[in-house]
């Protein structure tokens, strides 16, 4: 592995190691945004290092930072995670929990340097289910009419990059430019994006309420 990467890896091992102990409700939130503020700094200095090795051509290095950065964005999301709950901000904190959890599956999938968390992304999805109530998402069906691959330009599916995989301290995404067609809209349990949740729901009085915090919320209109 590169001098560089090996270097990092050791200093984020320290700092992932130190900075997972404030990764609970009752760490105080000065303690958390402080380490929040080292992790942002941390990323920088990843960031740096991947545009080196990037511009020496090194592609087993530049997939290893990547998965650093996202390493690093997993623990900085589920620290503000934490942060945004003590700030009765519901919406803020799923959000940054769904990041957490898609920078960590993301940096598995860059580089070997994060076959370590299975236990991780195990953790912070037993988070979801003890953190957050039942919620519903909805799935789009749609046909695709163009598309293009996030690494070369290409129409997708006309080159030999493949989605989800790692070229050049890059992850391949399909961007969908133009839908031809929608053709339903699924209640789901497992979205592929769990942001597009169901946000307010009518109780059983016909109250409309939101369903994070279930405070009563004004009705359109009203």
């Amino acid at each position: 592995m590169n001098e560089k990467v090996q270097k990092f890896q050791v200093e984020f091992s320290e700092a992932a190691n130190e900075f997972q102990k404030f990764c609970f409700m009752t760490r105080a939130k000065e303690l958390q945004l402080e380490a929040c503020t080292a992790l942002e700094t941390l990323r920088s200095q990843a960031s740096k290092i991947k545009q080196e090795v990037i511009h020496s051509q090194d592609e087993d290095a530049a997939n290893a930072m990547l998965s650093f950065e996202e390493m690093i964005d997993a623990l900085l999301n589920e620290l503000r995670m934490w942060v945004a709950l003590k700030e009765d901000a519901a919406d803020a904190a799923w959000n940054y929990l769904v990041s957490a959890q898609y920078a960590a599956r993301t940096a598995m999938q860059a580089h070997s340097v994060a076959n370590h968390l299975n236990g991780y992304v195990n953790h912070l999805y037993m988070l979801e289910q003890v953190l957050f109530p039942p919620l519903g998402f909805l799935s789009p069906g749609v046909i695709i009419e163009q598309s293009k691959c996030s690494i070369c330009g290409q129409e997708y599916g006309e080159c030999e990059h493949i989605v989800g995989k790692a070229y050049m301290g890059e992850i391949c995404l399909r961007i969908i430019e133009k839908i031809k067609e929608v053709k339903e809209f699924s209640l789901v349990s497992e979205p592929a994006n769990k942001r597009a949740r169901i946000v307010r729901l009518t109780d059983e009085n016909g109250i409309l309420r939101d369903v994070m915090t279930w405070r009563v919320v004004p009705k359109p209109g009203e």
